[in-house]
């Protein structure tokens, strides 16, 4: 007989003792399967209870979703926007679930310079998940992965990773249920710049990196000398004044409608100018040529994306490092890959080493 740890992830392999991972988000007291529901998980300490739905754990509380009274006005904004970026979030991945070959050289470009070996035996943390597809890839090469995402998303992620062994679990980035300093890896991709305070979210998922782990993150490049990209980037962001306000069943096929526009412009420039040997650095120079490596639908994606989330930060290189920097962080790398991916180590504490 499966356990109910078991049967709330659904898969085969699924350790008996699943549950005794996790803790209130609250107060860190472990959870425990509730005696008289046996789709429940439940915090003795201060009642807190949290549903599995279709095998999926939901570690929401009141606190931690923005349903509760705030107490000043700045929280109640906080509250507002992230119940908004969840729901753009949960329509944008619902409708751009698909799973292309791509995605694991994409997993590469976003993991450089680990190997497959770097993610055998690792217990990783992929915090806000969307469709999973980082997280299928993590498991793929050996990682114990657990997946978090605030929105709906979770469960294109759990159908996505049917099999694989990542456990997915709908939790809010500010308020997750695991035990500090529990993973080897914890990685969070183009997410902490749509929340209300990324640095605060940045440090509240540091806590969960063990000494010696590595924490990895993806941010939007503010372009310094680009003039075109510049350009680009202001007609965009004059865009948005309209586009976060508007019906996502609206904005999504005004999507198709900007990503044509991004392939006629660049996307198919790109792809004549490449078969010019003379011109092949020039190819190199267009915005958005990224978009050549990928099939349409992505592209469609990344403007939804772009013209949906009501919150959106850049960064230049210099205050992606003072992240990682002001954090303690040792080993830090931060590179382009059209926005920075940049990594640190948390050190390993003098005790620990003695």
């Amino acid at each position: 007989m499966l356990s109910r740890a078991e049967e709330m992830q659904g898969q085969e392999h699924t350790p008996a003792s699943l549950w005794k991972d996790l803790v209130c988000p609250g107060c860190s007291c472990t959870l425990y399967p509730a005696g008289t529901s046996p789709n429940t998980l439940v915090c003795f300490a201060c009642s807190e209870e949290f549903p599995i739905v279709n095998g999926i754990l939901r570690v929401l509380p009141k606190t931690a979703s923005g349903l509760s009274g705030s107490s000043n006005g700045l929280a109640d904004r906080n509250q507002t926007l992230q119940l908004k970026t969840a729901a753009s979030f949960g329509f944008e991945w619902t409708h751009f679930s698909e799973m292309y070959p791509e995605w694991e050289n994409n997993f590469w470009d976003y993991m450089f310079p680990c190997t497959a070996e770097s993610f055998q035996g690792k217990k990783v943390l992929d915090a806000g998940c969307g469709i999973g597809r980082h997280a299928y890839y993590a498991a793929h090469y050996g990682a114990e992965v657990w997946a978090v995402d605030i929105s709906d998303a979770v469960e294109v992620a759990a159908k996505n990773n049917q099999g694989t062994g990542v456990r997915v679990i709908q939790a809010d980035l500010n308020h997750l249920p695991f035990r500090e300093e529990s993973f080897d890896l914890v990685y969070s991709m183009g997410v902490l710049h749509h929340l209300p305070d990324p640095e605060g979210a940045f440090r509240y998922l540091l806590r969960f990196v063990k000494p010696g782990g590595e924490f990895r993150m993806f941010m939007y490049w503010a372009p310094e000398h680009q003039l075109l990209k510049r350009w680009l980037l202001k007609v965009v962001s004059a865009l948005r004044m309209f586009t976060v306000r508007m019906p996502h069943r609206l904005l999504y096929p005004l999507s198709y409608v900007a990503a044509f526009l991004v392939w006629a412009c660049f996307v198919w420039p790109h792809r004549v100018i490449m078969r010019i040997p003379m011109l092949s650095k020039m190819a190199d120079r267009l915005p958005l040529r990224q978009y050549s490596r990928y099939p349409f639908r992505t592209c469609v994606n990344d403007q939804f994306d772009r013209l949906s989330a009501p919150l959106e930060r850049r960064y230049t290189r210099a205050q992606v490092e003072q992240f990682l920097e002001s954090a303690g962080l040792e080993e830090i790398n931060v590179f382009p890959n059209f926005g920075w991916v940049a990594s640190g180590r948390k050190p390993v504490s003098t005790a620990a080493a003695t």
